[in-house]
């Protein structure tokens, strides 16, 4: 049975401590850039349902003692879908990170675009993208764990791009979701026990493992050379 956790509850697994970042200032347009109806009401009933405003929860925390910071999907808001509302906060949290230097943990549970935003939800893959490419760059660590579902373009971009990938159990874990595959798809090839014997992600971790699993990657990747954790 795959792991359904909310965001704070996963977050609540993993961390010692949780501070929410400040969120970017809201710029929407009624229904979204696209006008498409009823966008609004969907929005507002998943944030009536899941008590989150958008689909990324992101702050910073420790981690068996080490603080990083971390963005924690919600897929009950919209599918974990990634609008330009995800981005703001997204590219915010990796902004906050480069400037306290802080390694980032992407705790990735998403279906992929949203598809209420057209070609702009598409853009926002790119931003994080760059995002984490920045952060790479600025020498810091990106530790991603890929929940169930981890699909689409959240796994193509927090997911494969971290330098360390974790999953959970028997996850489903791959660009192509369970709608769009081939109909001759082999399901077993999209789950996170696949990946790791595709070289596509490090460890299959339970989720009571995770917490110490994931504390010991962020310490023997931020300690000083020559410091072995």
């Amino acid at each position: 049975m795959t792991d359904r956790r909310s965001a704070r509850e996963f977050l609540a697994l993993v961390t010692d401590d949780f501070a929410e970042l400040p969120t970017p200032e809201d710029r929407s347009a009624p229904d979204g850039p696209l006008g498409w109806p009823g966008y609004d009401a969907a929005s507002a009933r998943a944030a009536e349902r899941t008590g989150e405003e958008e689909s990324v929860v992101c702050g910073t925390g420790h981690v068996a003692g080490v603080r990083a910071v971390l963005v924690a999907f919600e897929f009950g808001f919209l599918g974990g879908s990634l609008g330009r509302r995800t981005g703001d906060r997204l590219e915010a949290a990796y902004a906050y990170a480069r400037a306290h230097r802080l390694p980032v943990v992407p705790l990735v549970a998403t279906g992929g675009s949203r598809m209420q935003e057209g070609m702009l939800a598409l853009t926002q893959l790119q931003r994080v993208a760059r995002e984490s490419a920045l952060t790479r760059e600025a020498g810091l660590a990106q530790i991603a764990v890929v929940r169930d579902p981890a699909t689409g373009g959240g796994w193509a971009t927090l997911g494969a791009g971290a330098d360390v990938v974790l999953a959970l159990p028997g996850a489903q874990v791959g660009f192509a979701g369970s709608r769009v595959r081939p109909p001759d798809a082999d399901p077993a090839a999209y789950t996170a026990e696949a990946q790791v014997a595709a070289g596509s992600a490090d460890a299959v971790v339970p989720a009571d493992e995770l917490r110490g699993t994931l504390g010991r990657w962020l310490r023997l990747l931020t300690a000083p050379s020559g410091d072995p954790a």
